[in-house]
């Protein structure tokens, strides 16, 4: 699907972010997010030399590990590809994340801990889907069996429109949650 009819297109670079959640065996929960970047030119880089056409520049992995209060039990993260051997310096420093919440706020905690210099954009992106696909994974798993989409988890009031505490869904579905 094209988003533009009005001219003609070149593709040049392409990103792939793939998250997918898991049920662990010991009631924990694992989302894996996978970034590819690809580039449809022979590309340079500063230490790799020429990359070919759809040689990945990043491609990142990244495992995280919560309980059903979203807080984070362990992380993993990988670099097969990365443009900087100083790069794959920050994966071990993503365990300075252990410990807390996915929730509100939490990407300012992430910062805190891993912004600027001391981490990588791509990780700290990779996060942000990491997050998403927790709650598409954790809350709506563990409703199947109960009372389906009449039940919310709090912390996703406020975090979009649709649930605003003072938005009409909230009013309509889930008046505990007013403002």
């Amino acid at each position: 699907m094209s988003m533009s009819q009005a001219v003609t297109r070149k593709s040049v670079h392409h990103r792939r972010i793939e998250c997918v959640g898991y049920l662990r065996s010991d009631d924990l929960w694992d989302i894996e997010a996978h970034l590819i970047d690809t580039k449809d030119y022979p590309f340079q880089t500063l230490e790799r030399g020429t990359l070919n056409e759809g040689e990945p520049v990043h491609n990142m992995m990244l495992c995280v590990t919560i309980n059903d209060a979203f807080e984070i039990k362990n992380i993993n993260a990988n670099m097969d590809a990365a443009p900087f051997q100083l790069c794959r310096k920050v994966p071990p420093r993503m365990e300075q994340l252990i410990g807390i919440s996915i929730g509100k706020g939490w990407i300012k905690q992430v910062n805190h801990e891993l912004g600027g210099t001391q981490g990588c954009t791509h990780l700290i992106e990779m996060l942000k889907v990491i997050a998403t696909t927790a709650y598409q994974t954790v809350h709506p798993y563990r409703i199947k069996d109960s009372e389906g989409p009449k039940i919310i988890h709090s912390s996703i009031v406020d975090q979009c429109q649709g649930f605003a505490s003072d938005g009409e869904v909230i009013q309509k579905h889930f008046p505990e949650y007013r403002k």
